[in-house]
């Protein structure tokens, strides 16, 4: 969401679903290739990662070239920061995952004027029960 100021600030989820009610189809649509982008991104950074995590942990893993430069100069210094970028990067993809599912929850609603939560119990009163148990500061809040 924009403020007052047009400085745009990170929403949780609940936000997130109360606001894309109002969106058209192709914002909707818009917002969903974003996610589903930085998702493609985040999991490519986290494979490589686990990759740089395993080396320096002596663990035996296979070299993938796109993702290992077995030149680049990692040491166990990189350790604690590549597990805690792992950490962070699947905070981040549970939250894309979330609003991913709010807005096939949505899709739902506008094509069959009901909709599920994820324990599958329906609602007719186009209200998202869906309940998160994630961080709600975490980095990873979309901005609209």
């Amino acid at each position: 969401m924009t403020s007052a100021s047009g400085v745009r600030r990170p929403i949780i989820i609940e936000e997130f679903r109360t606001a894309i009610r109002d969106m058209g189809t192709d914002e909707l649509n818009t917002i969903r290739a974003e996610i589903e982008n930085s998702v493609r991104h985040l999991e490519r950074s986290n494979k490589r990662l686990e990759m740089y995590v395993a080396k320096l942990m002596g663990e035996p893993h296979e070299v993938d070239n796109e993702y290992l430069d077995e030149n680049e100069n990692i040491n166990m210094d990189d350790l604690k920061l590549f597990q805690e970028s792992i950490r962070e990067n699947n905070i981040v993809l549970s939250n894309h995952r979330d609003r991913l599912e709010a807005l096939n929850q949505e899709t739902i609603y506008r094509v069959s004027g009901t909709s599920k939560n994820i324990n599958g119990v329906v609602n007719n009163n186009g209200k998202m029960d869906i309940d998160s148990e994630m961080e709600k500061s975490a980095p990873s809040s979309i901005y609209l």
